[in-house]
């Protein structure tokens, strides 16, 4: 390369650099910036505490885990120091009575009950008697048994010959 085309080149890459450094940055660009960063710090310090706050909790659970199942020492007994007067003599030891047998009450022997009831009907649906509408039915069918047959055969034009 020849020095034209060095020259050429580097007046090229200062006026580029120029421009680049006069670009002024778009509107409200710093502003999402700096809202940016501290919405990120917040969210540390809410990250910060929650994990504090766990720690919190879980140091409180040992604690008071280990106050109710830690073992308690029993305290030790006092010692006695009474002594008997000199001028008491040995208790008089009573006779035991005999003891008293209980009375023994004879119940016959229980009846072994079987665990499970079966419930269920013998047959599936059980039949019922049958209510007072139902036998009203009844009854009127067997009255239409002896009915004429000629209900059931009139002509369908019985409605237009009623009409005229």
């Amino acid at each position: 390369m020849d020095d034209k085309e060095k020259r050429f080149v580097n007046e090229l890459l200062d006026a580029s650099l120029r421009r680049y450094a006069s670009a002024e940055p778009r509107p409200g660009l710093e502003g999402r910036v700096l809202a940016s960063v501290h919405a990120q710090r917040q969210a540390a310090r809410r990250r910060t505490l929650w994990v504090w706050g766990m720690g919190l909790a879980a140091v409180a659970t040992m604690v008071a885990l280990v106050l109710i199942y830690w073992p308690r020492p029993q305290p030790a007994p006092l010692p006695v120091t009474a002594k008997a007067p000199a001028n008491v003599s040995a208790p008089v030891v009573a006779k035991a009575a005999p003891t008293v047998q209980p009375s023994v009450s004879h119940r016959p022997p229980r009846q072994a009950t079987p665990s499970r009831v079966d419930w269920r009907p013998q047959q599936f649906p059980t039949p019922r008697p049958l209510s007072e509408q139902e036998k009203l039915l009844v009854a009127y069918a067997q009255s239409l048994k002896g009915m004429p047959a000629v209900l059931a055969q009139q002509p369908d034009n019985d409605i237009e010959h009623d009409l005229e």
